[in-house]
């Protein structure tokens, strides 16, 4: 058998396989997402005189949060967009702010952050973040648009009862995403 020939079978053979290979799909993927030319960096201020990325909620009586619904604790933040970057042109352009919860979600809808979980934690207890008109920002949903990009991006959290609170350390720690359009 020639060169030529034997190139010729195993090239035959290898299509072959992967012919066979293909027709076995169980399923498919589809893989979503986008590419982004923002260079607008954002930062966290607290404006409750922590350090930043750090919002104080206070220590709230147990009494204030003896039924579902009932609010105590406060604090605000801001994020802060930095358009020094010549590519980070606000001009024109509008932001919500999506909030994910790292210490889980909580709420009758889950639309709220829900407390850590260490030993000893609080329970029916969550934190209920709100933009700057007052309007709750529900976790994993976007928030009211923001128009003014070159103001901070003001928000304010708060302990909100699920259910009568008990007693114990309620921090809770959430990711964010600025959308600008």
């Amino acid at each position: 058998m020639n060169v030529l020939t034997r190139a010729a079978l195993l090239t035959m053979a290898c299509t072959a396989g992967l012919t066979s290979y293909a027709q076995a799909a169980d399923g498919e993927i589809n893989f979503t997402g986008s590419i982004t030319n923002s260079t607008c960096a954002i930062s966290v201020g607290d404006t409750t005189g922590g350090i930043a990325g750090e919002v104080k909620l206070g220590t709230v009586p147990l009494g204030s949060l003896a039924a579902a619904g009932n609010v105590g604790g406060g604090g605000a933040f801001s994020l802060f967009i930095d358009d020094s970057d010549a590519a980070c042109d606000l001009t024109g352009k509008k932001a919500t702010v999506t909030f994910l919860g790292l210490t889980g979600v909580d709420g009758p809808a889950g639309q709220w952050l829900g407390v850590d979980k260490v030993t000893g934690h609080a329970t029916n207890v969550a934190i209920q973040l709100k933009d700057a008109k007052g309007n709750e920002v529900r976790v994993s949903e976007p928030s009211s648009e923001y128009l003014q990009l070159k103001e901070p991006l003001r928000f304010t959290a708060n302990y909100i009862a699920t259910g009568k609170a008990t007693a114990g350390p309620a921090n809770g720690k959430a990711a964010f995403t600025v959308n600008i359009q």
